[in-house]
């Protein structure tokens, strides 16, 4: 919880929200702060008799408590006390502080008897939580206030300055409002940014609070995401210009600019993404114009806030005219949130940045639970705002919502704001199903790697398998000879050949064929002439036996003669028969001449 420095008796009215309605020595006497307020003590710590209620006396203390029906008591502590004060100061003692502890870890807690039997150390260490008692190293305190402030409060100091008004309140702006991108405060500044000293601060927020509203000081809002954008243009508090574009470039549910699908090599050619392509390029055509016809604001603007994400600030800076105009004025991130570029989100962004914020005081929650404890939660603030809903962490609204569970009947928590309690088995449920959630997210990523690895190592088997195909087939054709002896045995049968292996191989089969049939018919020949020649040589030898005057008769010479004719050339054999022809003829012609 945070309750403000100053209580709203002290400011009757309310207090000015904008930088521009502030009086020129608002900052004047203002404190600089170089940490987060949390961290910073008060200008007047509650114990001092100033800021301290009137105590009642005994007999008042009794008559009221005799007349409203109700005694002072510690439900956490299970504790009661005769008077008002005895209560308020058994809540600021160690024993309240541990056993608030205690119960926040779901421990039992300890009574006063039991804390003084044995040694405050062993008894912390023997419970499992740290000492309550404060600290004699001041150092040490400091770091461990720093430990205890929330993340989202260093995000936060990170971005705004912090200033101690004589009033008392912690007032906040936001940095980028009078520091340049490149700029820091110089009690967090680094060598790669420039310092400004705590005079320069003051002086520009003078400065801030002294322009004229002449349109000499002018601030301009630029947004632009999702085919959406909206410019507007403020002098103080007023608009000068405005005006907002909407293009449709990008699919439903996809969250992505066809430009960028398109930059992915995965083209779509269909009426949707051609429509895309086109309005893009026309929300790019009618944003720089624009920024042309606003040359005379940036021109005069302090500073520009310019919110485009990713690929679309190459909308605003793609351009010779438009980068100009541009880098030569300010350009300044936007620190905020920033929902769909609309008139009224421009106006919401510009509204937050030059806003006086009002900070709170003590944010962990330690300090919650003790103000909850002593201090009444449906009070208002002079804007009627209760302690929770002015509570920036999640974590003190939720001590709010735990200390409602035990004491359900002790505020009007209705009053308070406060939505519903939050128990012990509520937050081991909501635990549980966190812890069942981001299992299953990561069983869900581990699966989704695995299936990523599988259709890897599959394409890579499957370039592998290709690259082996080409290769095989590179080597048939680079092989012709070695693949018709394989095609010429008979029963053989090649796989994967193509339609002109085929056919080779088809020839080849044929010619075979006709060789072998030109074989056997050589080999019968054969056989025929041998039993022509061995009774040719029966006669003659009958013949010379009968007589001188018998011979061969002359027409199976003449026959074989007039035969071997045909392939005789002259002295050798053409070079038209076959081997084996060739054979055959020579042997006829040895055995004719012997006849002769």
């Amino acid at each position: 919880m945070a309750l403000a420095a100053a209580s709203p008796e002290k400011r009757a009215t309310a207090p000015p929200r904008s930088l521009f309605d502030l009086s020129s020595d608002f900052f004047d006497s203002s404190v600089l702060l170089r940490t987060h307020p949390s961290l910073v003590p008060t200008a007047a710590e509650p114990s001092e008799p100033s800021e301290q209620l009137p105590v009642p006396s005994t007999a008042q203390q009794q008559l009221l408590s005799e007349t409203a029906g109700f005694s002072w008591t510690c439900k956490t502590c299970a504790a009661e006390f005769d008077s008002l004060q005895e209560q308020r100061e058994h809540f600021k003692s160690d024993l309240h502080r541990l056993n608030v502890k205690l119960s926040i870890a779901g421990k039992t807690i300890i009574k006063e008897e039991d804390l003084d039997k044995k040694d405050p150390d062993s008894l912390f260490d023997d419970l499992e939580v740290s000492s309550i008692s404060g600290s004699e190293d001041e150092t040490e305190n400091v770091t461990t206030s720093h430990r205890g402030l929330s993340i989202r409060g260093k995000e936060e100091f990170r971005k705004k300055l912090y200033f101690r008004h004589q009033s008392g309140d912690t007032v906040s702006i936001w940095r980028c409002i009078v520091f340049k991108e490149q700029e820091d405060p110089f009690f967090v500044c680094k060598g790669s940014t420039s310092c400004v000293q705590e005079d320069d601060i003051r002086n520009r927020m003078k400065r801030l609070t002294c322009e004229p509203r002449d349109a000499s000081h002018l601030r301009i809002i630029i947004l632009t995401s999702g085919g959406h954008f909206a410019g507007c243009v403020f002098d103080g508090n007023s608009i000068v210009a405005h005006k907002t574009f909407h293009r449709y470039v990008v699919r439903a549910k996809a969250g992505k600019r066809q430009s960028g699908k398109d930059a992915t090599g995965k083209v779509a050619h269909s009426a949707g993404s051609s429509l895309r392509r086109y309005n893009e390029a026309a929300l790019k055509k009618e944003v720089q114009e624009l920024i042309v016809s606003w040359k005379q604001y940036f021109d005069t603007c302090v500073c520009a806030f310019v919110y485009a994400p990713s690929k679309n600030r190459q909308m605003l800076f793609d351009g010779d005219k438009t980068q100009s105009i541009l880098q030569a004025c300010d350009i300044r991130p936007v620190p905020l949130t920033v929902h769909r570029p609309t008139l009224k989100e421009a106006k919401r962004i510009y509204s937050n940045l030059t806003q006086l914020y009002y900070e709170l005081e003590c944010s962990t929650t330690e300090e919650t639970l003790t103000n909850v404890e002593s201090l009444d939660p449906c009070i208002r603030d002079a804007r009627g705002k209760t302690p929770y809903l002015l509570a920036s962490d999640k974590e003190v609204r939720n001590t709010f919502r735990r200390f409602m569970a035990l004491n359900l009947d002790r505020w009007d928590w209705h009053a308070a704001d406060v939505p519903s309690a939050l128990t012990k088995e509520m937050e081991e449920s909501q635990a549980a199903k966190q812890a069942e959630k981001d299992a299953k997210k990561k069983a869900r990523a581990k699966e989704l790697k695995k299936l990523k690895k599988a259709r890897e190592k599959e394409e890579k088997e499957k370039e592998k398998a290709k690259a082996q195909a080409l290769q095989a087939q590179a080597e048939l054709k680079g092989t012709s000879g070695s693949m018709a002896n394989r095609s010429s045995l008979p029963g053989l049968k090649q796989k994967n050949q193509s339609p002109q292996q085929i056919l080779m191989a088809k020839e080849e089969e044929r010619q075979r064929k006709q060789a072998e049939e030109r074989e056997k018919r050589a080999a019968a020949a054969e056989r025929r002439l041998a039993a022509l020649a061995a009774q040719s040589s029966g006669t003659s030898g009958t013949a010379a036996a009968a007589g001188p005057t018998q011979r061969a008769a002359p027409d199976d010479k003449l026959f074989f003669r007039r035969w071997l004719a045909k392939y005789r050339s002259t002295d050798t054999t053409t070079n038209t028969a076959a081997p084996h022809v060739c054979i055959f003829i020579q042997k006829c012609r040895k055995m004719i001449e012997k006849t002769v």
